[in-house]
């Protein structure tokens, strides 16, 4: 380390002509720079301790270079001979320990010891009329069927180097529109991309902070550390998204980055491991307490109108919006172009990884472009051939192929098959399985009763099909809102019917992944202050897509003194309405207990259309349901033990059917006849060991009877629901 330091001191000398106990110098100093023993700089006026550095930079990267130089020439140095090492041409060991150092770690040094930073400068000198001609002219390429858009977002990231930049300010604050799918990303991307490439970016690097992630005040540290390793990082582009979701205090941060350039903290910081992490300690020397976006491209991305974003932000954040950037839906001829490139790159793919000769014909073409979703655009085209893609690999693997062979393609029956070798393999892996609605009806079918919610589960489907053909078409499409309440006793199934839909949203097309996500009070609310969002809305991630069954949702709301239960139940609410394509919420619970819950939060009524109730099983249903679970086990329970059962299942349920279980009751009764009859056959060898006869069954009724309470019935939760 002493060697490292003498080095930074000499290096310092060199460019600055003074050490650091030397205090400061007369600016107006002439400071001679050495960069070759035999070659002299042309002497330089150094007004600023800014300038000096950027030539101790230089120097470094060329003492940088011979060591490389010197690496490739000897690459054993433990066979040099020592004399050879005192050569004047060759950096001293006090240069290769500098060397050794992180230049991050060295310009850091520097700033703490003298108060200068390096910063590297990006290239200037370039005609930016000429390089921004070429960009458009990559991201054209990559970006089909949006010139007007390519146009303006050039415009758009050319302005500074017309107008100039305001010190402490951003370089641009740009708006940027359209549909999904529409290649805003990915012009961006490229701008970026292309950018560097011609050395106006220091990197190609586009960090994008998605607002909808940070949804209450307690995950302040989180989002600014994010918002940090943004600004702090090398790229010039930082793209927001998902504003019209943000939490407020966090878009005012954003806006004051935008019109004032910087923001002030509410809290001191400090940066450990380039990490920003509150300061506990007191007042410290490196504290941050601002951040500054100065010479970066802030830029808004959003599928609303420039109106919502001034809902967002306010009019000064759009006076200080100096581009609008505006991409259009694709039209039928960029369609087609861009299914065109993207069956190249398929062809290629194949032939290159696949090792086979693939090519989609004009027919199979065709069909891409009418069953693509229309509001996902590209990203629906490129998941298309991916499911090809992913398709004929499949078929590669289980068939031994990948020599060469040739691969026709058609259309069968309104899907795209691959034919090899007089076998047919489908090419799309359809998010409407109908071997899965097939499974799921065959499940509901055998359940015993709830006839009505049966219908109601099938009555979707048709529903998401026509939605999902008017999707297709372009065409408006009627959201219907699937979030549940699910009232009645324990043991009414209620559980088993919230996994069949979730199966079933996934087989139609209605969910993506398809998952239930099972969770009471205790999963969803914290011990202590802040905790109880961050919580919540992780257990909501991991139900995106899928089903969010909340047992017991009552419990979530203890009163109004209860601040952690109400902080959960209004992230429920904001999380629906911002997942509320992907996302369904169940809440299960009793009937009085649900309708004093729903008045807990204004929003839930309204977004709960759905109740459903689970009545108790008669007696005959229990005594169905006592066969299935008997049949599951492998066993099957005698006929003339049916009536016996049948009446004790009646009896019990109308004693208190709560407490008994209504379906565990059923199962309970099973599972002690079948510890029953092993004994029995153990004395009986010639008795049969699969079933079970009406001395097997305890029929006992030890339920005790209900105490009265006032209850709300269904009824009076229905009038409820129809008075809202």
């Amino acid at each position: 380390m002493a060697d490292r330091h003498e080095e930074k001191e000499r290096l310092w000398n060199e460019v600055m002509g003074k050490n650091r106990s030397s205090g400061t110098q007369d600016a107006s100093s002439d400071i001679e720079l050495t960069l070759d023993a035999g070659q002299k700089k042309k002497n330089e006026t150094l007004l600023s301790a800014s300038s000096a550095l950027s030539q101790l930079n230089e120097i470094l990267q060329k003492q940088k270079k011979e060591l490389e130089n010197l690496a490739n020439e000897f690459k054993r140095p433990s066979e040099l001979d020592p004399s050879l090492m005192q050569t004047p041409s060759m950096p001293k060991v006090s240069d290769v320990d500098l060397m050794n150092m992180d230049l991050d770690e060295f310009e850091a040094s520097m700033k703490k010891d003298y108060g200068v930073e390096a910063k590297p400068e990006e290239k200037k000198d370039f005609d930016s009329a000429q390089v921004f001609d070429e960009v458009s002219l990559d991201i054209n390429f990559k970006v089909i069927g949006q010139s007007d858009a390519v146009k303006q977002l050039i415009i758009a990231f050319r302005r500074p180097y017309v107008m100039g930049v305001q010190d402490g300010k951003p370089r641009n604050v740009i708006l940027v529109t359209g549909p999904r799918g529409s290649g805003r990303h990915e012009a961006i991307t490229q701008m970026a991309r292309s950018l560097y490439e011609k050395g106006a970016f220091l990197s190609s690097e586009v960090n994008t902070i998605d607002l909808s992630r940070y949804t209450s005040g307690a995950q302040e540290q989180i989002f600014l550390q994010d918002l940090y390793e943004a600004i702090q990082s090398k790229g010039s582009v930082i793209c927001f998204e998902n504003f019209e979701t943000g939490f407020p205090s966090f878009l005012r941060m954003v806006d004051s980055l935008s019109t004032k350039g910087n923001v002030t903290l509410s809290k001191r910081y400090v940066e450990q491991k380039g990490i920003l992490v509150e300061n506990q300690t007191g007042l410290v020397k490196d504290s941050v307490e601002s951040l500054s976006c100065e010479g970066k491209y802030l830029v808004f991305i959003t599928s609303g109108s420039v109106s919502k974003v001034q809902d967002s932000f306010g009019a000064n954040f759009m006076y200080h919006v100096l581009d609008t950037v505006t991409f259009k839906a694709l039209d039928e001829e960029s369609v087609r172009s861009i299914i065109a490139s993207q069956s190249q790159s398929l062809t290629t793919k194949c032939k290159e990884n696949l090792r086979i000769s693939f090519t989609l014909g004009e027919e199979e073409k065709a069909w891409v472009a009418s069953h693509f979703d229309k509001t996902q655009g590209t990203e629906s085209i490129s998941a298309i051939f991916y499911d090809f893609y992913v398709s004929l690999s499949h078929m590669v693997l289980n068939e031994g192929l990948g020599h060469n062979e040739v691969v026709a393609s058609k259309i069968d029956n309104d899907m795209p098959v691959a034919i090899v070798n007089g076998k047919v393999f489908t090419l799309s892996r359809s998010k409407n399985s109908q071997e899965e609605i097939d499974a799921v009806n065959k499940e509901i079918d055998e359940i015993v009763g709830l006839e009505q919610v049966k219908g109601y589960i099938r009555s979707l489907q048709s529903h998401v099909a026509i939605q999902q053909k008017r999707r297709e078409q372009g065409m408006k499409t009627a959201s219907l809102s699937m979030h549940m309440i699910f009232t009645g006793n324990p043991g009414t199934g209620k559980t088993t019917i919230a996994r069949l839909i979730s199966r079933y949203m996934k087989a139609i097309g209605a969910l993506t992944q398809g998952q239930l996500v099972e969770v009471t009070r205790a999963d969803l609310v914290a011990q202590y202050v802040g905790q109880t969002a961050p919580l919540t809305m992780s257990v909501i991630k991991s139900a995106i897509g899928g089903v969010l069954f909340i047992d017991e949702a009552y419990s979530l709301y203890r009163g109004k003194d209860d601040a952690f239960g109400l902080e959960c139940i209004d992230t429920i609410v904001k999380a629906m309405e911002d997942n509320r394509e992907n996302l369904i919420v169940i809440l299960a619970g009793y009937s009085k207990e649900m309708s004093v819950f729903l008045e807990s939060n204004s929003g839930l009524k309204s977004r709960f259309p759905n109740l459903i109730h689970f009545p108790d099983y008669t007696g005959e249903e229990l005594r169905k349901i006592a066969a299935i679970q008997a049949r599951s086990k492998g066993y099957e329970i005698a006929e003339d033990a049916f009536a016996d059962l049948e009446a004790y299942f009646t009896k019990v349920q109308s004693i208190n059917a709560m407490e008994a279980g209504n379906g565990r009751l059923a199962r309970n009764v099973v599972e002690d006849a079948i510890l029953h009859q092993a004994s029995r056959i153990m004395k009986d060898a010639n008795a049969k060991m699969t079933l079970l006869l009406l001395e097997d069954f305890d029929l006992t009724i030890k339920v005790k009877p209900r105490e009265k309470k006032e209850a709300t019935t269904l009824e009076e939760l229905l009038k409820q629901y129809s008075n809202n």
